[in-house]
C-alpha cells in the first residue's frame, strides 16, 4: 500500500537540512589522511620538511590560525613563498633514513644505548673514536606498509621503495602521474597458486617433443645454462634420460616434471638470446610447458615432498621468476613453498648426521641447500620482507669443488675438493655459499625490530669483507677489456658476486647516510663512504650488463640471466644516489655531487629503454627525470641571474648521455645537457613557446607558482 501523502517526508531544500563540512584539516593531510594540528604550518607537515606546502582551503580560516602576515606572506596570512623558499624546501624534502615519522607525524622513539666504534677498522680508511646515542641514536628499520581495497604489502626500511617512500614530494608526485597516465600490465598467472587444468600422465606425455628436439633442448641446458649444478647431476640424469626413452611409460611423472622444466628453460634461454625476439617478446611454448610442470607436480602430489619433487620445484620458480620482470608476490610465495618443502626433507641437516644417505646424494643435497639459501635472500629481500631460514635452523657444510665428472651414484665415497684455484661446475655456487653466508647475517640484523649499535654494525662489516676475500681470483671484479677470452658464465658470475658484496654493503651502512648537522658525526665517515662506493659500484654493473648483453656483447647469450635479483640491487642503488643528489652535505671526501649526476644520467638512458616493458623501470626514470630536472633548475636559479644561452636550444635535439661543459666558480655544470628530453634545453625554461605543456604541472607543484609567460 501506497503511503498517504501525510505520511510522505516533505522535501527540503538542501541549502536548509544539508551543509557541507567545513575542511579543518590543511590540503596536505587531508590527502594523506594524517591528524593535522590546523596550526599554520601544521605540524606534520613541518615534520615532513613540507612547511612551505602546507595551506588550508581559501574558504576556510579558522580563527585560531589568523596571525598577521610575514614578510613573505598575503595579507590573507597564508604563505606566499619566492622560488628561493621553494628551492630550500626542496633541499630538505628528503626526510632522513633514520627519522621515518609515524602517522601522526611523531618521530619514533629511540631506544638504546650508545655503542663504541671497535677500533680494529678495516684498513680502508675506517674512523675512530666513540659514538654515543646524543651523536647517532642507532634504531631498527622499522619499513613501510601499504594499504589498498585488495592488497596490504609491507617492505623493510632497506628495501628501495622505502627509501623511494622516504622522498615525499617525488612519491607523491610519482603516484600522481601513475594513476593518471599509466595503466598497470596484469599479473601473470601463476598455474602451482591458481591452478590449471588437470591431465593424465598420457596426456602429459603426448605433449613432449620428439626426440631430436628434446635432444637439443637438453644439450642447451647444460651446456649453455649454469643451473644444472645446482641442483641435477649430469651423469646421473644422462643415464635416467636412456632408460626413459627406452620406456617412456614407466618413468616416474615426477621426472617428467623436470624434463619439461629442464626443456623449459632451455626454450626461455634459446628466446632470450634471438636477435629477432622484441623485448617484451615470450615464446608460446614457455607457457605450455610451464604448465605441464605444474600438471606433473600436482598429480605427482608434490607436498609428500618425494624423489624429484625439490629438483621440479626449484627449476619451475626459477622460470617464473624469470618471465617476470618485476617483483612479484606469486614468487616469494613460491619460494616459501620450496623451502618448507626442503626444510621437511631434512636438506638443512648435514648428511653426515643423517643415516641412510649416500655421499653422492648427501653432496648433491649440499649443493641444493646453497641454491635454497641464495633463493631465500634474494627473493625475500627483492619483496623488503625477512629472509625465512635461520642460520641456527641448519648445519650443513658448503659443498666441495667438484666436477660432476669426480664422483656418481656408485662412489663410496668423495674425492677430496679440488683446488679452489681450479675451475669447476660448482666453483660459483661455493663462493656465493660464502657471500651469501654474510649477506644472510646482514639481512636478519637489518630485519630485526629490535635496536642495534654500530659495534654490530662494524662486525658483520668485517664478516662480509672477510667472505669477499674468499672468493677466487677468477671470480673476482675486473674490466671488460681484460676479460675478452673469458666465458661470458664466469664474467656474469664475476658481476653478481660483486653486486651482492655491494648490496651487503648498502643494507648495513645506508641508515648512517643522515647528513643532519644534529646527529651528523664524522665517526660514521666509513659508513657513508662504504654506502657511497657501494651504490655508483652496483650502477656501473648495470652499465656493464647494460652494454655486454647486447647483440654484439660479451654477455649476449646471457641476458636472460641479468633478471629482476640484479635490477632490484640496480633500483636501490639509484634511489640512494637520488637522495644524495638532493642532500650533498652527505657526500665524503672523494665523492662530489659531479659524479653522482654522472651515475644517475647513465642509468637514467638505461631505465628509459626498459620503462615500458617494466613498472619499477618506469618509476625509476619518472624519478630519475624529476631529480635529473631540478639538478638543472638549480643551476639555473644559482647562476647568478644568467639566463640559458642559444646553447640549450641548440643542442635540445641532442640529448648527450654525460653532462658537457666546463664548471664554474660554483662547482656548477654550465650549459650541460642531460639524456632525456626537455632538461638542459630551452623546452624545460619557464616561459619558452618550446617547454612541453607535460612539464608544466611540475613546475607548478615544486615552485607554486604559475608559470612565467614568454614576452615575446
Amino acid at each position: 500500500m501506497d503511503p498517504s501523502p501525510a505520511d510522505k517526508p516533505s522535501p527540503q531544500p538542501a541549502s536548509i537540512n544539508r551543509r557541507s563540512k567545513p575542511q579543518l584539516s590543511c590540503n596536505l593531510c587531508r590527502r594523506r589522511k594524517l591528524r593535522c594540528d590546523r596550526k599554520e604550518p601544521c605540524s606534520t607537515c613541518t615534520a615532513r620538511g613540507l612547511a612551505l606546502s602546507c595551506a588550508y582551503p581559501s574558504n576556510q580560516a579558522p580563527a585560531q590560525r589568523r596571525r598577521a602576515p610575514g614578510p613573505h606572506e598575503t595579507h590573507k596570512g597564508r604563505p606566499q613563498a619566492t622560488v628561493q623558499d621553494r628551492l630550500g624546501q626542496l633541499e630538505q624534502i628528503v626526510v632522513s633514513l633514520m627519522q621515518k615519522t609515524t602517522s601522526d607525524g611523531q618521530d619514533r622513539p629511540d631506544q638504546h644505548p650508545g655503542a663504541s666504534i671497535p677500533q680494529d677498522r678495516p684498513e680502508d680508511g675506517s674512523p675512530e673514536g666513540t659514538v654515543n646515542s646524543e651523536d647517532f641514536p642507532a634504531h631498527s628499520d622499522g619499513g613501510n606498509v601499504w594499504f589498498s581495497s585488495s592488497d596490504a604489502q609491507y617492505v623493510g626500511g632497506t628495501h628501495w621503495a622505502a627509501i623511494l617512500d622516504g622522498i615525499a614530494d617525488l612519491k607523491e608526485q610519482l603516484e600522481r602521474e601513475d594513476h593518471q597516465n599509466t595503466e598497470k600490465p596484469a599479473m601473470l598467472h601463476t598455474f602451482l597458486l591458481y591452478g590449471c587444468k588437470s591431465a593424465s600422465k598420457e596426456d602429459i606425455l603426448a605433449a613432449l617433443p620428439d626426440r631430436p628436439a628434446v635432444d637439443r633442448y637438453i644439450s642447451q641446458y647444460f651446456n649453455r645454462l649454469d643451473l644444472a649444478p645446482s641442483c641435477v647431476h649430469s651423469g646421473q640424469f644422462s643415464r635416467e634420460y636412456e632408460r626413459f626413452w627406452e620406456n617412456p611409460s614407466q618413468i616416474s611423472v615426477m621426472w617428467l616434471g623436470l624434463l619439461f622444466s629442464m626443456i623449459c628453460l632451455a626454450v626461455l634461454a634459446s628466446s632470450a638470446a634471438d636477435s629477432s625476439s622484441s623485448p617484451g617478446f615470450r615464446n608460446p611454448l614457455v607457457d605450455i610447458y610451464r604448465e605441464k610442470i605444474v600438471q606433473c607436480l600436482i598429480l605427482g602430489e608434490y607436498t609428500k615432498s618425494g624423489r624429484y619433487v625439490f629438483e621440479t620445484l626449484y627449476h619451475y620458480l626459477t622460470i617464473e621468476y624469470s618471465i617476470r620482470k618485476d617483483a612479484d608476490q606469486d614468487i616469494w610465495i613460491l619460494s616459501g613453498i620450496s623451502v618448507n618443502i626442503a626444510l621437511r626433507m631434512g636438506y638443512h641437516r648435514d648428511p653426515s648426521h643423517l643415516p641412510g644417505i649416500s655421499p653422492f646424494a648427501g653432496e648433491m643435497r649440499r649443493r641444493a641447500w646453497a641454491t635454497i639459501l641464495q633463493g631465500d635472500i634474494l627473493i625475500s629481500t627483492q619483496m623488503g620482507m625477512p629472509r625465512m631460514i635461520k642460520d641456527w635452523q641448519c648445519d650443513i657444510v658448503e659443498p666441495r669443488n667438484l666436477n660432476d665428472s669426480d664422483f656418481d651414484e656408485d662412489c663410496s665415497e668423495l674425492p677430496l675438493s679440488r683446488p679452489e684455484t681450479e675451475i669447476t661446475t660448482v666453483s660459483h655456487l661455493v663462493a656465493r655459499r660464502r657471500i651469501f653466508g654474510a649477506l644472510g647475517v646482514i639481512v636478519d640484523f637489518t630485519a630485526s625490530v629490535r635496536p642495534v649499535t654500530y659495534d654490530e654494525v662494524m662486525r658483520l662489516d668485517r664478516i662480509l669483507n672477510d667472505a669477499e676475500v674468499t672468493v677466487p681470483t677468477y671470480l673476482r671484479m675486473k674490466a671488460m677489456a681484460r676479460a675478452v677470452t673469458d666465458p661470458p658464465q664466469v664474467i656474469m658470475h664475476r658481476l653478481f658476486l660483486r653486486l651482492m658484496f655491494h648490496k651487503g654493503q648498502i643494507m648495513l651502512h645506508c641508515k648512517y647516510l643522515n647528513p643532519d648537522p644534529a646527529t651528523f658525526s664524522e665517526a660514521y665517515s666509513y659508513s657513508r663512504s662504504s654506502c657511497i662506493k657501494a651504490a655508483l659500484g652496483i650502477l656501473e654493473i648495470q652499465h656493464i650488463c647494460d652494454e655486454e648483453t647486447n647483440p654484439d656483447g660479451q654477455l649476449y647469450t646471457m641476458r636472460w640471466r641479468a633478471s629482476s635479483f640484479m635490477k632490484h640491487e640496480f633500483l636501490t642503488a639509484t634511489m640512494l644516489l637520488c637522495f644524495l643528489a638532493r642532500r650533498p652535505d652527505a657526500l665524503t671526501d672523494g665523492h662530489d655531487l659531479d659524479q653522482i649526476i654522472a651515475a644517475l644520467t647513465r642509468a637514467h638512458g638505461i631505465w628509459m629503454r626498459s620503462r615500458n616493458s617494466s613498472m619499477e623501470a618506469k618509476t625509476a626514470a619518472d624519478t630519475l627525470s624529476i631529480v635529473l630536472a631540478q639538478q638543472s633548475v638549480d643551476y639555473n636559479v644559482g647562476a647568478e641571474g644568467q639566463a640559458m644561452n642559444n646553447d640549450f636550444a641548440l643542442n635540445s635535439a641532442l640529448p648527450m648521455p654525460f653532462p658537457t661543459g666546463g664548471l664554474n666558480g660554483n662547482g656548477l655544470e654550465e650549459n650541460f645537457h642531460y639524456g632525456f628530453p626537455f632538461v638542459g634545453s630551452s623546452q624545460m625554461f619557464p616561459g619558452s613557446a618550446m617547454m612541453d605543456p607535460s612539464l608544466a604541472w611540475q613546475w607548478q607543484k615544486y615552485f607554486g607558482t604559475e608559470l612565467p609567460h614568454d614576452s615575446a
